[in-house]
């Protein structure tokens, strides 16, 4: 088992449909245009790594761009990596994939436009057959899931290289409850769990409670334990009774996961503009300042940064221009 260095958020929910893509990458940009870090009397943006971990890999064709293949599961592979040189410790499409299979991982470094600086994020990409090739492989071996699998991220985004170079790794899950779910559980340091205030998307959040209560009891003793920074909601709208009652509900039955009032990501049209294929995705936070959508998007990232990074020293700032290895 592996010890706790790095703030570790994954977004999770075993449903579907509910936004986790987009809670991703809207609080991924934040962190690299907004939040500011103090480090040595100095104000600098936030080191974010992405990991994909959802066999759709959505999150990996909004900042990297995937390939289309109609002969490959999924219908899409992961770009070849621009960086890759040939070693044999690499896969010349890097993804995460890779780091369970026991290889080295080389992160995408994506430029965002800003229109003050160049502002990056790192993003590890994912693979839709591997991962689907890893969960099926693994499933039902269970002698061998915690040694291959669970905690085979965890020792990757806790060594000393990963918690140097990133303030935040951004974790994006599948909606199945799967070894790669697991293992983007053991690896967490925070939760944060999306859902659109329907019906069917309220009763996995009971799942999703015993699941972080389930690995919070199999971490060893010493070890953090997970923090849930709050259920929040997604494709609110708001004027609508089902949704605000729904929402209402939630708060008062579950007070000490739920966020704030107000506080969620509104059903906009200003997210699905933001995916044009082929260009560098337009954030959120480039949009003018009195849009609502950007003022409800702000409010969701400052109480989840605010959250994370409470009782967190600044960390010192290194070059990263190379593979990770666990």
């Amino acid at each position: 088992m592996f010890n706790y260095k790095t703030n570790v958020l994954a977004v999770l929910n075993q449903k579907g449909g509910v936004g986790k893509t987009t809670t991703v990458t809207v609080l991924a940009e934040y962190g690299a245009l907004v939040w500011k870090i103090l480090e040595r009397d100095q104000a600098r943006s936030a080191r974010i790594l992405v990991v994909d971990l959802d066999m759709q890999c959505n999150t990996s064709d909004y900042f990297v761009g995937m390939e289309t293949s109609p002969q490959s599961r999924g219908g899409q592979l992961p770009p070849l990596h621009p960086d890759y040189d040939g070693s044999e410790e690499l896969s010349e499409r890097s993804t995460i994939a890779d780091v369970f299979y026991g290889k080295m991982v080389l992160p995408h470094t994506i430029k965002l436009a800003d229109k003050n600086k160049s502002v990056e994020i790192d993003v590890i990409v994912g693979h839709p057959k591997e991962l689907e090739d890893i969960n099926e492989a693994f499933d039902s071996a269970s002698g061998e899931i915690d040694r291959k699998v669970v905690n085979r991220l965890g020792e990757l985004l806790h060594c000393d290289e990963v918690a140097e170079s990133y303030d935040l790794v951004i974790l994006d899950t599948g909606p199945s409850r799967n070894p790669i779910f697991r293992s983007a559980l053991r690896a967490a340091t925070h939760v944060v769990v999306p859902f659109e205030p329907e019906e069917k998307s309220l009763q996995g959040i009971n799942a999703m409670a015993q699941a972080i209560t389930a690995e919070n009891f199999n971490r060893n003793t010493g070890q953090a334990k997970v923090e849930v920074v709050g259920l929040l909601p997604n494709k609110v709208r708001i004027g609508v009774s089902l949704h605000k009652n729904n929402l209402k509900l939630i708060r008062e039955t579950l007070p000490s996961l739920s966020m704030p009032e107000g506080v969620y990501l509104p059903l906009s049209i200003a997210f699905p503009k933001r995916d044009v294929k082929g260009v560098v995705p337009k954030s959120i936070f480039n949009i003018k300042s009195s849009d609502s959508t950007r003022k409800k998007s702000e409010s969701v990232c400052e109480y989840v940064y605010s959250a994370i990074f409470s009782d967190t020293s600044p960390k010192t700032s290194k070059q990263k221009d190379h593979a990770l290895e666990a």
